[in-house]
């Protein structure tokens, strides 16, 4: 099978790890798969909800990204995408020092239409997190935000390729990857659709990507994050990873 893929995935992203597991089970999937990224959901609102861990689980997180180096990326959503946009540093206020586990941050627009100040947003990416990149959610409605801060402020951007919503949905067509770019894919994927996905994905892909999956890696009742699902997911993938396992210019294109 390896000879009939091709190799365009750096990161395989798995989103919403929460309370309804311990922390300390993803370390033997991050032995067995070197390629994987966490995606950890990020919400002053919904904390302790599904799919968005309560803080003494992200404290017991940040502990054993100490001990394993486990690579992650912080997810925001709601309120503290919405004041980052303002210009108001309130997540990393509200979050201590452990918001420097995650290797790079993706804000979630859900569809909704954001307005940003960007001189301020600017000021804060830097102050926070100049090594970090962003991911900006292309869902419809908010890809100005990513043209714009990338093109007049210089910020670390990436496309992640998402329209669903949250929703798990596939798309009817996955959009052109943008040139020179490195861009993710995101929406209704799944272990049991990725391999054919893979094959849709890889005609818009004129080079490196990475992938996420997060609603259909859940129970059916949506209240756990299934590991088997998470194991089955990436080892669909393996075969379109380039290299085998995550460093630092995988990660950042």
């Amino acid at each position: 099978m390896a000879g009939k893929t091709k190799e365009i995935i750096r990161v395989v992203t798995v989103t919403g790890a929460d309370d309804s597991i311990r922390p300390e089970t993803l370390v033997p999937i991050a032995r067995d798969y070197p390629f994987v990224e966490f995606g950890i959901l990020l919400s002053k609102k919904q904390q302790g909800d599904k799919r968005f861990p309560s803080r003494d689980w992200l404290e017991e997180l940040y502990i054993l990204w100490r001990q394993e180096k486990l690579v992650l990326s912080g997810h925001l959503c709601g309120r503290w995408v919405r004041d980052l946009c303002a210009g108001v540093p309130s997540f990393f206020e509200d979050f201590g020092h452990i918001w420097k586990m995650f290797g790079r941050f993706q804000l979630n627009f859900h569809a909704e239409p954001h307005k940003v100040d960007e001189q301020k947003f600017s000021e804060i990416i830097r102050k926070y997190l100049a090594s970090k990149p962003i991911i900006f959610q292309m869902d419809g409605t908010n890809e100005k935000i990513f043209h714009s801060l990338e093109a007049r402020w210089g910020i670390q951007a990436f496309p992640l390729f998402d329209q669903s919503g949250g929703e798990g949905l596939l798309p009817r067509e996955w959009p052109k990857q943008i040139p020179n770019t490195y861009c993710g894919y995101a929406g209704g994927l799944s272990p049991d659709n990725l391999q054919r996905e893979m094959k849709r994905i890889s005609k818009v892909a004129t080079g490196p990507i990475w992938i996420d999956a997060e609603t259909l890696l859940r129970s059916e009742d949506d209240l756990v994050f299934n590991l088997e699902k998470v194991r089955r997911f990436l080892e669909v993938a393996r075969p379109w990873v380039k290299g085998g396992s995550i460093n630092e210019e995988k990660i950042y294109g």
